[in-house]
Protein backbone atom coordinates (compact mmCIF):
# COMPACT_ATOMS: atom_id res chain seq x y z
CA UNK A 1 0.00 0.00 0.00
CA UNK A 2 2.82 2.42 0.86
CA UNK A 3 4.48 1.59 -2.45
CA UNK A 4 1.34 2.47 -4.43
CA UNK A 5 1.00 5.74 -2.52
CA UNK A 6 4.63 6.69 -3.29
CA UNK A 7 4.20 5.86 -6.98
CA UNK A 8 1.03 7.99 -7.14
CA UNK A 9 2.78 10.92 -5.42
CA UNK A 10 5.69 10.66 -7.85
CA UNK A 11 3.31 10.60 -10.85
CA UNK A 12 1.45 13.69 -9.57
CA UNK A 13 4.78 15.47 -9.17
CA UNK A 14 5.71 14.69 -12.77
CA UNK A 15 2.40 16.02 -14.05
CA UNK A 16 2.90 19.29 -12.18
CA UNK A 17 6.53 19.78 -13.22
CA UNK A 18 7.13 22.35 -15.92
CA UNK A 19 9.81 20.46 -17.85
CA UNK A 20 11.41 22.93 -20.23
CA UNK A 21 14.80 21.55 -21.25
CA UNK A 22 17.27 18.68 -21.14
CA UNK A 23 20.99 18.67 -20.42
CA UNK A 24 22.50 17.45 -23.69
CA UNK A 25 26.06 17.43 -22.35
CA UNK A 26 27.95 18.54 -19.28
CA UNK A 27 31.49 18.40 -18.00
CA UNK A 28 32.76 18.86 -14.48
CA UNK A 29 30.58 19.95 -11.59
CA UNK A 30 27.16 21.16 -12.79
CA UNK A 31 24.19 21.58 -10.45
CA UNK A 32 20.56 22.65 -10.52
CA UNK A 33 18.92 24.45 -7.65
CA UNK A 34 15.19 24.65 -7.05
CA UNK A 35 12.88 25.03 -4.07
CA UNK A 36 13.76 21.50 -2.93
CA UNK A 37 17.54 22.06 -2.88
CA UNK A 38 20.51 21.27 -5.12
CA UNK A 39 21.00 18.27 -7.38
CA UNK A 40 23.98 17.25 -9.52
CA UNK A 41 23.23 17.34 -13.24
CA UNK A 42 24.33 14.75 -15.76
CA UNK A 43 23.72 14.17 -19.44
CA UNK A 44 19.97 13.62 -19.86
CA UNK A 45 18.90 15.54 -16.74
CA UNK A 46 15.56 17.32 -17.10
CA UNK A 47 15.30 21.00 -16.20
CA UNK A 48 12.17 22.72 -14.99
CA UNK A 49 11.00 26.31 -15.09
CA UNK A 50 12.47 28.52 -12.34
CA UNK A 51 15.50 26.29 -11.73
CA UNK A 52 18.95 27.79 -11.44
CA UNK A 53 21.84 26.06 -13.20
CA UNK A 54 25.27 26.43 -11.60
CA UNK A 55 28.63 25.48 -13.09
CA UNK A 56 31.88 25.31 -11.11
CA UNK A 57 35.48 25.98 -12.17
CA UNK A 58 36.38 24.02 -15.33
CA UNK A 59 32.76 22.96 -15.90
CA UNK A 60 30.20 23.55 -18.65
CA UNK A 61 26.68 22.55 -19.62
CA UNK A 62 24.89 22.31 -22.96
CA UNK A 63 21.14 22.70 -22.54
CA UNK A 64 18.49 22.12 -25.23
CA UNK A 65 15.08 23.73 -24.68
CA UNK A 66 11.75 22.38 -25.96
CA UNK A 67 11.73 24.92 -28.80
CA UNK A 68 15.22 23.71 -29.90
CA UNK A 69 17.04 26.76 -28.47
CA UNK A 70 20.51 25.87 -27.21
CA UNK A 71 22.36 27.34 -24.25
CA UNK A 72 26.00 26.60 -23.54
CA UNK A 73 26.83 27.71 -20.01
CA UNK A 74 30.51 28.32 -19.26
CA UNK A 75 32.46 27.73 -16.07
CA UNK A 76 31.69 29.60 -12.84
CA UNK A 77 28.22 30.58 -14.07
CA UNK A 78 24.80 30.91 -12.46
CA UNK A 79 21.65 31.30 -14.55
CA UNK A 80 18.00 31.23 -13.51
CA UNK A 81 15.59 29.70 -16.02
CA UNK A 82 12.81 32.04 -14.92
CA UNK A 83 10.02 31.39 -17.43
CA UNK A 84 9.47 29.20 -20.47
CA UNK A 85 6.21 28.91 -22.38
CA UNK A 86 6.20 27.32 -25.82
CA UNK A 87 2.69 26.55 -27.06
CA UNK A 88 2.70 27.22 -30.81
CA UNK A 89 -0.83 25.88 -31.34
CA UNK A 90 -2.12 28.57 -28.96
CA UNK A 91 0.47 31.15 -30.07
CA UNK A 92 1.73 31.43 -26.47
CA UNK A 93 5.43 32.17 -26.04
CA UNK A 94 7.50 33.46 -23.13
CA UNK A 95 11.20 32.84 -22.49
CA UNK A 96 12.91 34.64 -19.62
CA UNK A 97 16.31 33.97 -18.02
CA UNK A 98 18.59 35.82 -15.60
CA UNK A 99 22.38 35.38 -15.83
CA UNK A 100 23.74 36.26 -12.38
CA UNK A 101 27.38 35.62 -13.30
CA UNK A 102 29.53 33.77 -15.79
CA UNK A 103 29.26 33.29 -19.52
CA UNK A 104 26.98 31.71 -22.07
CA UNK A 105 26.44 31.22 -25.76
CA UNK A 106 22.81 31.11 -26.85
CA UNK A 107 21.27 30.12 -30.16
CA UNK A 108 17.55 30.73 -30.52
CA UNK A 109 15.14 28.07 -31.63
CA UNK A 110 11.50 28.29 -32.67
CA UNK A 111 10.63 31.09 -30.23
CA UNK A 112 13.26 33.25 -31.96
CA UNK A 113 11.52 32.62 -35.29
CA UNK A 114 7.90 32.85 -34.15
CA UNK A 115 8.01 35.46 -31.37
CA UNK A 116 11.42 37.06 -30.82
CA UNK A 117 9.81 39.72 -28.61
CA UNK A 118 8.94 36.96 -26.10
CA UNK A 119 12.63 36.31 -25.31
CA UNK A 120 14.54 38.19 -22.62
CA UNK A 121 17.88 37.51 -20.95
CA UNK A 122 18.54 39.78 -17.99
CA UNK A 123 21.94 40.39 -16.43
CA UNK A 124 22.85 42.59 -13.45
CA UNK A 125 23.75 45.38 -15.88
CA UNK A 126 21.33 45.02 -18.79
CA UNK A 127 18.83 43.08 -20.87
CA UNK A 128 19.47 41.08 -24.04
CA UNK A 129 16.72 40.64 -26.62
CA UNK A 130 17.07 38.48 -29.70
CA UNK A 131 16.97 39.97 -33.14
CA UNK A 132 19.29 37.41 -34.68
CA UNK A 133 19.91 33.82 -33.87
CA UNK A 134 23.13 33.53 -31.88
CA UNK A 135 24.91 35.60 -29.22
CA UNK A 136 27.40 35.35 -26.37
CA UNK A 137 27.24 37.13 -22.99
CA UNK A 138 29.71 37.42 -20.12
CA UNK A 139 28.91 38.76 -16.66
CA UNK A 140 31.72 39.34 -14.19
Amino acid sequence: MKYIFLVLMFAVGLLNAAEIAVVKDCKGEVFAKNANGMIALTKGSILDENMSVITKQGSMALIIFKDTSTLTLGQNSVINLSKFVFKPTNKEYDFKMFLHKGSLVFESGKIGDLAPQAFELKTPSGIVAIRGTKFAVKVE
